[in-house]
């Protein structure tokens, strides 16, 4: 490439430190902080983000990005870092200063106060700070611009092209295919649950499991850790930096370990980013369906398979040898895989769990477009919990204060879960196809063999950066453009097979 586009990536090299170090000060904020440096923090990222989004909007950035794109992307990594940098410019020239600034101080006050909203299950503590970044978001929309519905501009943020238009039809399809497989589990009889809700699962031995299988899977702790928060959430600032959390209720074991999954599916995807793009946004991870999708995979694909509940039993018994006496790899895959509607998000089990996410898009679209007062928010979410799933919260912390999200601000993000489900499944298939001949991935895992596994997903999607967009890669990794029947088929096969549910 030629000299415009050294200097534009000099530019974008310093805007990515920044960005780097408002990720690990909010790591901080939620794993370490002491309480009443939270009025500090906020001043400190209020003034990064103003930095960065200063920095994005120079007119020396306007230049060097139109001298570099007339100098033409002479490869497929360039050409991405032009996309991508056009598009952070066009959306950041669209948001004023003031603006970002605001936005960011909100931000990591919202946070704080929807924690202690959260532990004492009280929801006022947090409405007048929810209300305000309802009206941040309805601003952030009309700055960037959308055609038919507010909301659209939100989605947009979180997976480049997604609307309102495209969602609406694949939830009510997903419905269609998921609705009937739930009332026919209904009619089954339910896995014994009596090892689990007999014992008492101290939370040291649970941190324990969960870090072990963690670096058995593959993730690397020499660059990474693992802690505690309110939320589970993985963030970091680099592959040689990549932090998750996780939360243990002792009453229970299934939660921490496939959230652990969970954020470990996201770390493993961070970890693999090319390392010749440090500091490129094509390094990036590709959107938030995609990094979804690695998060999904681990946590449900392979850890609530069989092959994968059998190669973990001795594992279990290593920390919890009383409570694993006479429990097998089967009765342990059938209780984690029980499907029963149930209030918490992160916990629900693959068949109810779009539901939860699409009763979220509902409410968002609805205070987002002014259908729904927020003093209405909490009854209305247990509504709709009653109503999509036959059950009521019985306090607010189960029900409307149970994600982190809407006190980051982000609008607009529960539907990449849903999409992450679908990408999951259909690079999962094609992994399938790559890897599989005189054995199966499941006779691979059942001795804990996930290196093949994952040294696919590294060149197919970790390692590919975001040199393309979400549909392009998700494309060139299967060879089909994204599609929702590889999940429905994996997940009827699966209900089929613990129920004994014929279609």
């Amino acid at each position: 490439m030629g000299e415009a586009y050294g200097q534009l990536m000099s530019k974008m090299k310093e805007i990515e430190t920044v960005g780097q170090i408002q990720g690990l000060l909010g790591w901080d904020q939620e794993v370490m902080m002491p309480p009443k440096a939270g009025p500090l923090r906020a001043e400190q990222l209020a003034w990064l983000s103003r930095t960065s989004h200063s920095m994005m909007v120079d007119a020396g950035m306007g230049d060097a990005l139109a001298a570099a794109e007339a100098e033409g992307a002479n490869d497929e990594v360039a050409a991405g870092n032009l996309r991508l940098i056009r598009d952070a410019y066009d959306k950041a020239t669209k948001k004023p200063a003031d603006f970002v600034e605001r936005f960011a101080r909100h931000k990591s006050k919202s946070i704080v106060s929807w924690a202690e909203a959260r532990e004492k299950n009280d929801f006022s503590i947090f409405r007048d700070d929810l209300a305000e970044m309802i009206e941040l978001n309805r601003e952030l929309a009309g700055y960037l611009g959308y055609e038919e519905n507010p909301y659209d501009a939100l989605l947009d943020i979180y997976e480049s092209g997604l609307c309102v238009a495209q969602v609406d039809p694949l939830f009510a399809g997903l419905r269609e295919a998921l609705v009937p497989l739930i009332s026919a589990v209904g009619k089954c009889d339910t896995p014994d649950m009596n090892w689990v809700e007999s014992n008492h699962w101290p939370e040291e031995a649970q941190a324990q499991l969960s870090h072990g299988i963690s670096a058995a899977v593959g993730f690397d702790f020499e660059a990474g850790r693992r802690d505690k928060s309110t939320h589970p959430f993985c963030g970091g600032s680099n592959p040689d930096d990549v932090r998750w959390t996780t939360r243990y209720d002792e009453a229970e074991p299934f939660g921490s370990l496939y959230g652990s999954l969970h954020e470990t599916g996201h770390g493993l995807y961070e970890q693999g980013r090319p390392r010749n793009l440090d500091f490129q946004p094509a390094g990036h991870a590709d959107g938030l369906g995609v990094h979804e999708s690695q998060s999904r995979l681990w946590e449900n694909q392979v850890g609530r398979s069989l092959a994968f509940s059998e190669w973990a039993i001795p594992h279990w018994s290593k920390h919890f040898p009383q409570n694993m006496e006479g429990v097998t790899g089967e009765m342990l895959w059938r209780s984690v895989n029980m499907v029963e509607p149930s209030l918490i998000r992160v916990e629900a089990d693959e068949a109810t769990y779009n539901i939860h996410i699409m009763i979220r898009y509902e409410i968002e679209k609805r205070l987002i477009n002014g259908e729904l007062d927020i003093d209405d928010l909490p009854d209305a979410w247990d509504d709709m919990y009653e109503q999509y799933l036959g059950i009521r919260s019985p306090d607010r912390t189960q029900g409307v204060l149970q994600d982190i999200h809407w006190s980051m601000g982000a609008f607009g993000y529960f539907p990449t879960y849903t999409l992450g489900n679908l990408y999951s499944a259909q690079l999962l298939a094609a992994a399938r196809a790559d890897l599989e001949g005189d054995e199966t991935l499941e006779d691979m895992w059942r001795r804990g063999e996930f290196a093949p596994l994952l040294d696919w997903m590294r060149t197919n999607v970790h390692g590919r950066g975001s040199i393309l967009t979400p549909a392009e890669l998700i494309e060139e990794a299967t060879g089909q453009p994204p599609t929702p029947e590889p999940f429905i088929a994996y997940l009827r096969e699966k209900i089929e097979s613990l129920y004994g549910i014929t279609s």
